[in-house]
């Protein structure tokens, strides 16, 4: 089941950067105030997470939301620790951190749930 989750989590990951790439065109053409952009993270946060646990729940036999979830879980935590590891680490806030997690959950166990 290892693979199962290293594959969602690949595949969240690719979906993270065509999202990333589509929205860095739409920030360069339609000039997205910084409140704007923050709601394109968290949709991207979503958006990938979902794809991640579709992945997870279609290889899971049972209890498919779990493997969604842990996928959510597992990305929040990879993102977490990737941005921790820049020169200067960037001192996450609370709330937006306790937001961002419960997004990536939320959208990883929504793609657990409808995989089929």
């Amino acid at each position: 089941m290892i693979g199962s989750v290293v594959g969602a989590l690949t595949v969240s990951f690719l979906a993270t950067v065509i999202l990333l790439l589509v929205f860095a065109f739409l920030l360069l053409k339609l000039q997205l105030t910084a409140g704007q952009t923050e709601i394109g993270i968290l949709v991207i946060y979503v958006l990938s997470c979902f794809a991640g646990g579709w992945v997870g729940g279609k290889k899971a036999n049972r209890r498919k939301f779990l493997w969604g979830l842990l996928t959510g879980v597992l990305y929040f935590l990879l993102l977490l620790a990737i941005s921790g590891m820049g020169e200067e680490a960037l001192q996450p806030e609370l709330p937006g951190t306790l937001l961002s997690l419960a997004l990536c959950a939320l959208g990883g166990t929504l793609g657990g749930m409808l995989a089929g």
